[in-house]
This record gives C-alpha cells, structure tokens and sequence, in this order.
C-alpha cells in the first residue's frame, strides 16, 4: 500500500461525516468506523488482506467485507466465557456465524478462526500481505501489545494499522509500545476521540499509516488528534 489511503480517505469525506451502517448487525462501534473499514479495504492492493482481532458478532468484520468481493477478509475471537459488555460468548459466536452467513454472497471472502490471538499468530494461518489490520481484541496491555508485535511481520512494506478503544490509556500505550518493539515506523497518524455515540469514533480510535524496518527514530511524521 504505497499511497496513505487513511489519510486520502478521511480528506476525501470529511472524517466520514454523516456515515450511515452498511451491515445489520448488532455490535459497539459506530457508522464512521465501519465505513472507515470498508472503504480502506476496498482500496487496497489486489494481494492485500484484511486482518481482525476481536470481532463479537461481526459489525466491523462484515462492515468491511461488505461489497468487496474479491478480497479476502480474517479474523478471530476467542470469545470468553461471559464479558461484562458482550454477554455469553457461545451466543456471541452463534451469531457472529449466523452473520457471515447472512451476508455471504455480498461480502468478500470471510475466513474466521475461533481461537485466540497468541494461537493464531502462532499458527501461521494467514498467508500476507496484510494491506489493513484492526486491533479489537483484549486491551490489557500485554495482550494489545503483543497483537501489534506478532502482526507486523505479516503486514505489507507499507500498511494501515487501527486500534479501538483508544480512549484507553493503556491501550494507547500498549500500542505505541508495540510499533516500537516491532520496528515500525509511524509515516503517518491520527487520533480520534469517542463520546460513545453512533455518529462519533464510539470509544476512540488510532490509526497509523506504518511502514516495516527496523532502526527507525522515536516520533512520527505527521500527528493529529480529532
């Protein structure tokens, strides 16, 4: 992905003003996110791949698979026992399943892992390169840093990287953390902060227009906060 489509696509819109919900399906981001996804997919390089990880019952998953057949879409969820925000975690997969299928014929290819995110790094299941990755999973730090570390090597020379919830301190942290201990540097960056709401970024959202290497300097080239 040699051209920032981050940056081209926010410009282009507005930041996704009046964005409306492409996908029925229950979920906690909001309209300018899922679109956001979308339309970052369907702009991506033809060898390029979408990676999820986190995805309850597919909003933002099928949100950016949605109308871009051709192109293939992975994710993977553990999905625990019983979350505070997200209910019984068989019913969540029940549905998320349910969803994929719904929504099939109009969506790109859908291939989804139940397993969590260590495992599926681990197994190698994605054959790269990823053009875009959003980081929905756990937002601990460990685990967050560890989804931005084990992801990099799979992601193309240059890529789009998003993480929700950016509201969180320790998710903010965690990330940068993460860019650093992987070697990525950071040619591009903006923050968005959510009010929880649907016509806003819902928890907050950071996205980074990165590109592999190692040795690069701290600090990025270009930082706005929304």
């Amino acid at each position: 992905m040699e051209t920032n489509l981050a940056r081209q696509l926010l410009e282009e819109t507005n930041d996704f003003e009046g964005a409306r919900y492409l996908v029925d399906v229950e979920g906690m981001s909001s309209a300018k996110i899922c679109s956001f996804l979308n339309a970052l997919v369907a702009r991506m390089d033809d060898e390029e791949h979408y990676l999820e990880i986190g995805t309850w019952r597919g909003r933002t998953l099928l949100s950016a698979a949605y109308q871009n057949r051709g192109r293939t879409c992975f994710a993977c969820d553990k999905f625990r026992i019983l979350g505070r925000w997200t209910g019984w975690g068989f019913k969540a997969k029940r549905q998320l399943m349910r969803n994929i299928e719904r929504y099939r014929k109009q969506c790109a290819n859908v291939r989804f892992f139940h397993m969590t995110s260590r495992r599926f790094f681990r197994a190698g299941l994605i054959p790269g390169p990823i053009g875009v990755y959003f980081y929905d999973g756990d937002h601990g730090y460990r685990l967050t840093r560890h989804g931005i570390v084990s992801a990099a090597p799979l992601l193309s020379r240059r890529s789009v990287l998003l993480v929700d919830d950016w509201n969180g301190e320790i998710v903010r942290r965690a990330t940068r953390d993460g860019i650093r201990d992987a070697g990525l540097k950071i040619l591009w960056e903006r923050e968005f902060e959510g009010d929880r709401t649907a016509g806003g970024w819902w928890n907050g959202l950071g996205v980074f227009y990165v590109e592999q290497g190692r040795g690069w300097p701290a600090g990025s080239e270009g930082r706005t906060r929304a």
